[in-house]
């Protein structure tokens, strides 16, 4: 019987890890279904969602484990899928303690799911730090856009807000 199965790797960069990846689940009869993989500074994380035997399942681990990298695991339920539209949120700010936290509060105040996110902080001579992001998030049917926008304006006056379909 097959399983799906999330599967998280991190760990420092290696040539060719994810064709070693991808092989090691391909030679145990493994399907990748979905994967993000990122890079920042020499250090990799990725999550890659696999179908495979569920008699396979230790062996794979083990393979992954034997690249010296950090591996967990989680089998995956079927659930049911609810109805929800998607969303690129940008916002831009100048920089300020907690600022991701405070996003993230608004976010979850408001029933959002964050489907990916990319922070960043930039130097700026003429202002000091800059903090740039983009968010895909996920929202319920019943969705309220303005609610949103207006609920992040709160966290401050100089954020710039761009959410699009």
């Amino acid at each position: 019987m097959n399983v799906q199965i999330m599967v998280t790797v991190s760990g420092s960069n290696q040539v060719d890890l994810v064709k070693e990846l991808s092989e090691k689940t391909q030679g145990l009869d493994g399907k990748w279904l979905n994967s993000k993989i990122s890079h920042i500074d020499d250090y990799f994380a990725g999550l890659i969602k696999i179908e495979i035997r569920s008699d396979y399942v230790d062996a794979l681990i083990n393979d992954f484990k034997a690249l010296g990298i950090n591996v967990e695991v989680a089998e995956l339920e079927l659930v049911s899928q609810q109805q929800t539209a998607h969303f690129n949120l940008h916002i831009d700010a100048k920089d300020q303690p907690g600022l991701v936290s405070k996003i993230s509060q608004v976010l979850g105040d408001n029933s959002i799911k964050v489907e990916n996110m990319e922070c960043h902080r930039l130097g700026a001579a003429d202002i000091g730090a800059v903090f740039t992001s983009q968010f895909k998030i996920a929202v319920s049917e019943n969705f309220n856009k303005e609610q949103l926008i207006s609920s992040l304006q709160e966290i401050g006056t100089d954020l710039v807000i761009d959410l699009r379909a």
